[in-house]
């Protein structure tokens, strides 16, 4: 065995010695029962002790002279004890002792126990062979006596024993007695046997200890619950009469119903319990509740957890009743014995949950689910006949750009306005919700004509175009709308809303702010859409589209200056589509990422193949900004395809800057400052386009095409051409003209000193090889 052993050895040891286990405060509790325990007996032990010593002294004082020292020291050790046991008598033993008292009680023991061993190891073999006899007889005894005084603190019985005994050996050990040795092992067996002995009963004791501890724990649990339930318990007994009367009931029932059993003797439960309402605080259906436990009582079958609304102080409570039928004899109707319960908290909380489930949190309205259990009765899929309604699908204009602007906490502000504004529009039997964000929803009951329904959905937009006051800021919301009708335009909840959505959808595509009515044309161009998602990805999948590039011609020396790379998709299925619409379709599908990227490379790798002064133009879409990492990944097509980045002309429109502008600008300049030209599209077209030249230095404005086709037709169109001209030239700044159809169109813009120009007068968008012809017959 180690060093490091030894301790774990003799926490196992003390640990098997113990007589329980317990933690402190239950050890403190343990140790003073211990002690009380043990000074029961202390007045009688030290008596024996003071005895024995005595009757010692009187037989051997003239053979040992320093019994008297020994004397005096073993009367100052037992006073200590019987001091000890006094003021426990005096002052009470206390609840708890610490360790600190068992240890005092161990060296008190071991003291005592050495002072009798030193008297057999020190004199046994001075005095005659009669003395040695009395003498082992006392140490024998007092072995013994000690042991089991003091069993109930063991550390201190064994401490007493394995002294006396030590001592009682030496002292055997140093006579001539025959047989000594014989007698040192009797002594030595006995005295294993003494402390087994004070362990098993040590334990014994350590186990009723224990086991009374654990139980006054449950007793005062039990005392604790029994307790509250009589202080604070909601439960209460009932007993009717065959005849119906309320006869014994606990004094909580009738202290709540008021129940005179002299003056309502002939009141029935149920009647007890209308007697309390007032018409302020029951509700409107108690009666109700009253038919029901008036109903169950006249049946002979019993009943569980029976709802009734008691109004109690003027409080209104409920009660949940419980009961079974007793029979009586000699009555034809049974009595009846129950138990109720106060479960106001719970309906409470049961009210709160239905609230929560069906209705929103934050406006009040009904929520998506409670719309879609009310459109489906309109279905008729519960079993009810089919209903007609129309159904009014309702998204508010741009609220993203409120909660950016204006913050969450306004947002919500406006959300519950124009829910009020929504409800105080519709009728009694109407149903307005919101289905999510700013997403309403309205079913009105039996509305099936076109007019009626856009008279209703002018009125709501009025109502709801009034300002708001947004903590101080006045904001006037706008909605789209779409309508569809029960069963006209579907007659299965998922359809009828997927029917009236396709219309919010068809609104918002042709400007907002206004409704528009489900036609079947809508679902076609929906389900085309989804077509046309399916093929653009497996088109980029299979890289089964391609680019076509329209040359841009210096108006001054009609030279090429450059091309415009343009997207073209021919499917196999749906035939020449065009940009204007698969590109929203990508934008709307996510895809836009990876074909502008796709777009980007192409078109770098197509430059690499035509002459080295040539610029390349590239539109980038402004969903394409919304990835963080497009900067980065543009370089990175642009480094890989070893095209100088001077020759890369990046156009977007004017939409980029609806999102994030910081952003946007952060991003123009990085690709501004690696030598890329960026160039304004649809010049014009915006309503803030004065104010992007303010923020960023663009190398060249793009004149829309609807500006250049009315140029000869329309003097403001030609002013408005002129005065972009004039302002880019201003600025530093060149301009393409899109769309030059005619050579008049040309020498005007010529005249009016435009930079470059492209259209179908000077070439259509044609492929990378015909370009490259172009530009080799081209003077």
């Amino acid at each position: 065995m180690t060093e490091s052993d030894t301790p774990g050895l003799l926490a196992r040891i003390r640990h098997s010695l113990a007589p329980y286990e317990a933690e402190e405060p239950l050890a403190a509790s343990f140790r003073a029962q211990q002690l009380q325990a043990m000074l029961r007996l202390t007045p009688l032990s030290m008596l024996v002790n003071l005895f024995n010593a005595s009757f010692i002294l009187y037989r051997m004082a003239d053979q040992a002279q320093w019994l008297w020292g020994w004397l005096l020291v073993l009367v100052f050790f037992a006073f200590q004890g019987l001091a000890a046991w006094y003021r426990v008598q005096r002052r009470g033993m206390r609840s708890t002792a610490s360790r600190k008292a068992m240890q005092r009680a161990l060296q008190h023991a071991l003291i005592l126990g050495a002072l009798w061993g030193a008297l057999p190891a020190l004199l046994l073999s001075e005095v005659s062979l009669q003395d040695q006899h009395m003498l082992l007889i006392i140490c024998c005894g007092m072995i013994c006596a000690g042991g089991f005084a003091l069993v109930t603190v063991p550390a201190a019985a064994n401490a007493y024993v394995l002294a006396m005994a030590a001592g009682s050996m030496i002292g055997l050990l140093h006579t001539d007695l025959p047989g000594a040795e014989i007698l040192v092992c009797l002594l030595l067996v006995y005295s294993v046997v003494v402390v087994a002995s004070v362990q098993v009963m040590a334990k014994s004791y350590g186990s009723r200890l224990v086991a009374e501890a654990d139980a006054a724990h449950k007793q005062q649990i039990v005392g604790l619950l029994l307790r509250d339930f009589e202080e604070n318990s909601s439960d209460f007994l009932w007993e009717l009469a065959p005849s119906g009367q309320l006869g014994h009931a606990s004094g909580r029932l009738n202290r709540a119903l008021q129940f005179d059993p002299q003056r309502d003797a002939a009141l029935g439960l149920a009647a007890l319990i209308g007697r309390t309402y007032e018409a302020a605080v029951a509700p409107a259906d108690a009666i109700g509740y009253l038919d029901k436990l008036q109903k169950a009582l006249s049946t002979p079958m019993p009943f569980r957890d029976l709802l009734v609304p008691v109004v109690i102080h003027g409080t209104l409570r409920w009660w949940a009743l419980t009961a079974k039928p007793v029979e009586a004899h000699g009555q034809d109707a049974p009595g009846w014995r129950g138990v109720g319960a106060d479960v106001t908290d719970r309906k409470h909380a049961e009210d709160e949950m239905h609230r929560l489930a069906h209705f929103d949190a934050l406006t009040g309205l009904a929520n998506r689910r409670h719309f879609q259990h009310r459109l489906q009765q309109l279905c008729g899929h519960d079993g009810s006949p089919p209903g007609s309604a129309a159904l009014l699908c309702i998204d508010m204009d741009n609220f993203k750009r409120v909660n950016d602007a204006y913050g969450h906490a306004n947002g919500d502000l406006l959300l519950k306005a124009v829910a009020q504004r929504m409800t105080s529009t519709i009728r009694g039997r109407d149903l307005v919700a919101r289905l999510g964000g700013d997403e309403f929803a309205i079913l009105l009951d039996g509305v099936t004509q076109v007019d009626e329904a856009r008279c209703f959905a002018d009125r709501l937009m009025q109502a709801i175009e009034q300002p708001c006051d947004l903590s101080g800021i006045s904001f006037t919301p706008h909605t789209s709308m779409g309508i569809a009708f029960l069963p006209r335009d579907g007659q299965r909840p998922d359809t009828i809303l997927h029917h009236a959505d396709l219309a919010l959808y068809e609104a918002k595509t042709r400007g907002r702010r206004q409704a528009q009515f489900f036609s079947l044309a809508m679902d076609q161009k929906a389900q085309r859409r989804i077509a046309l998602e399916d093929g653009l990805r497996h088109a980029l999948a299979q890289n089964a589209m391609h680019l076509v590039y329209q040359p841009q011609i210096s108006l001054r020396s009609h030279h090429i200056t450059g091309v415009e790379a343009l997207l073209r998709w021919s499917s196999p299925h749906f035939g020449h589509v065009s940009p204007a619409e698969f590109i929203p379709i990508a934008e709307e599908a996510g895809l836009i990422r990876d074909i502008g990227l796709w777009v980007l490379e192409t078109a770098c790798n197509a430059a690499q193949q035509l002459p080295a002064g040539l610029l390349m133009a590239v539109n980038l879409s402004a969903c394409q900004f919304d990835d963080a990492l497009l900067v980065d990944k543009i370089l990175e097509v642009v480094a890989r395809s070893g095209v100088p980045a001077q020759r890369l002309e990046l156009e977007i429109t004017e939409s980029v800057f609806l999102r994030d502008t910081e952003d946007v600008l952060t991003a123009l300049h990085r690709l501004r400052a690696a030598g890329m030209r960026i160039a304004l599209d649809d010049f014009g077209t915006g309503y803030s386009s004065l104010a992007y030249l303010r923020s960023f230095p663009f190398n060249k404005l793009k004149i829309d095409r609807a500006f250049v086709m009315a140029i000869h037709q329309s003097p403001e169109s030609e002013a408005i051409v002129r005065s972009v001209i004039d302002l880019a030239s201003a600025l530093h700044m060149e301009t393409t003209a899109e769309g030059i159809e005619t050579a008049d169109e040309a020498a005007l813009l010529t005249q009016l000193a435009c930079t470059t120009g492209q259209g179908y007068h000077f070439a259509r968008p044609m492929a990378l090889d015909a370009v490259q012809a172009l530009l080799q017959d081209a003077p």
